[in-house]
């Protein structure tokens, strides 16, 4: 049998030479194109077991591409693993990947991904011949033409192999069976024919909330929700006529909790053709409910603020007509207050748009970043005094520069410090502080934006980056905002390679961390 092939479809010659000399320098054969018409041309006669593709701008047009290959019947048993920024991985499994890797990539990450499906790939090869072969045999009576003959002595790796060396690479492809199961995302189990569960993964586990050992030899239950359109005895019913079946389903987990998830249910069958069991695959979609659910309330939430400042236009509009011409200075004040107010809001929604599709290119200079924060602290001072708190910034003549881009960097801090103005009530205090710090290894300059505001749930800390997101307690207090800054300030520092972290206690206020490492460049 020949080794699977792996291609990397990356129009960055750079990048992409850089991804074959991680695999070539472990002994993965790997191949190298430009264009999705090399791709094409060289899967027709050897269509490969892992295709690496780089998302590049239009992002747009790479997730529709994924689709249609996967549609693609020489692409049926290649794995598609995308490479990009954090922010595609969703959209990138909703395209049709089937996995995805963060950039810039961590090396071992990456061998080990290709690895585990080139050994899938070699497993599922194996079996298939070794089917073939057994079927052709017995059809033939015992006959074998050469060619067949020919493969079976190939598949046993002449000279011919021990019974001992034989159960060892039994065992060797069942522990690398073991190992895609057990690190699958999503949750499988084989079902008999007489409903019982014969086998489930991990992640099965995870998302049923029960352990493997009270599930197997007893018959599969999923205690469905009330509203749920299909029942489970349904869905047995069509599989037990060997129909396969695939639908959305939500039910009850032992804590209460309502799961759902996108469910397809294949029999499985022998080689006469008889049903053996059932294979059961389960993808949670909770992750994307819930985004729909934020966008659905980032939607009401963006209306509410825009029509404040609209309402408000027009009524000042109505007002300078009436109005003596003394009062007019007045009206085109709150005029400008209310547009600037709209045109804030467009340009973060604007903001994010253009980080999404790629579109946001990071300059590479020398920062002061003593100067610049500095610069960002006198911009908000005038607010931090309206708002009636403190605005203090403490320097750190120590501080070396660092290669980003100033403008984002700037960006993003004026986010975190507009964020502590606007959860700090009057008489409360805002601390921006520099260091630099030894962190997960290595070294970092540190901007520190500590406040003494309301203060964040523990429930809501691990959203608090997520776009949109924003808490029950902040609705009902009416702080208004619709949950972008900070989403904005997180995508612009993890372009730069760092990260923010935060520490929040209720009522006591909150530090928000700016990380940016010394020796990388965005």
């Amino acid at each position: 049998m020949t080794a699977p092939w792996v291609y990397i479809l990356d129009k960055d010659v750079a990048s992409g030479e850089w991804v074959l000399k991680q695999l070539e320098e472990v002994g993965i054969a790997a191949y190298r194109l430009s264009t999705i018409t090399d791709l094409l041309s060289e899967s027709e006669e050897r269509p490969p077991a892992v295709c690496l593709m780089a998302i590049r701008p239009p992002v747009d047009r790479v997730l529709a591409l994924i689709t249609e290959l996967t549609q693609e019947p020489r692409f049926a048993r290649t794995a598609f693993i995308l490479m990009g920024p954090g922010q595609y991985k969703r959209v990138a499994f909703e395209a049709g990947a089937d996995d995805y890797i963060t950039t810039p990539p961590d090396v071992i990450e990456l061998r080990k991904r290709v690895r585990l499906y080139l050994d899938r790939a070699a497993l599922e090869a194996r079996v298939l011949l070794e089917t073939r072969i057994t079927q052709e045999m017995e059809a033939l009576d015992g006959v074998v033409p050469d060619e067949v003959a020919q493969e079976a002595a190939d598949l046993a790796d002449k000279p011919p192999v021990t019974l001992l060396e034989h159960a060892a690479m039994l065992t060797q492809e069942r522990n690398r069976l073991d190992t895609i199961l057990r690190y699958a995302n999503d949750a499988i189990a084989l079902i008999g024919v007489d409903g019982t569960v014969q086998y489930v993964n991990p992640a099965w586990e995870r998302m049923i909330g029960v352990a493997a050992t009270k599930v197997l030899g007893k018959p599969l239950t999923l205690p469905v929700a009330s509203d749920t359109p299909v029942s489970l005895d349904e869905i047995i019913g069509q599989i037990g006529q060997d129909n396969a079946w695939q639908g959305e389903v939500r039910y009850k987990l032992p804590d209460g909790r309502v799961s759902e998830a996108e469910v397809a249910v294949n029999p499985a069958h022998s080689i006469q053709g008889e049903i053996v069991g059932y294979v059961v695959i389960q993808h949670n979609v909770a992750e994307r409910k819930a985004m729909e659910e934020l966008k659905a309330r980032f939607l009401a939430d963006a209306a509410v603020e825009m029509r404040t400042p609209v309402t408000n236009i027009k009524m000042r509009q109505y007002l300078l007509q009436q109005a003596p011409p003394e009062e007019s200075p007045m009206h085109f004040q709150a005029l400008e207050r209310e547009t600037e107010r709209l045109s804030l809001l467009v340009d973060a929604m604007l903001e994010l748009s253009r980080l999404d599709a790629g579109l946001t290119v990071l300059s590479r200079e020398q920062v002061n970043l003593n100067q610049l924060t500095a610069d960002v602290v006198v911009y908000f001072s005038s607010a931090a005094e309206e708002k009636g708190v403190t605005l203090a910034l403490s320097p750190n003549d120590a501080l070396p520069r660092v290669v980003g881009d100033p403008i984002k960097l700037a960006r993003a801090l004026g986010a975190l410090i507009d964020n502590a103005i606007t959860y700090t009530p009057e008489g409360g205090h805002i601390h921006v502080q520099m260091g630099i710090e030894t962190w997960t290894g290595g070294e970092f300059v540190t901007i520190q934006v500590r406040d003494t505001g309301m203060g964040i749930v523990p429930d809501a800390i691990p959203h608090i980056f997520e776009r949109f997101f924003r808490s029950e307690r902040v609705r009902d207090v009416g702080i208004r905002g619709v949950g972008l800054g900070l989403a904005i300030a997180h995508e612009i520092v993890t372009r730069h390679n760092g990260t923010i972290t935060v520490e929040s206690q209720v009522n006591s206020g909150s530090t928000f961390t700016i990380w940016l490492p010394l020796v990388s460049a965005p």
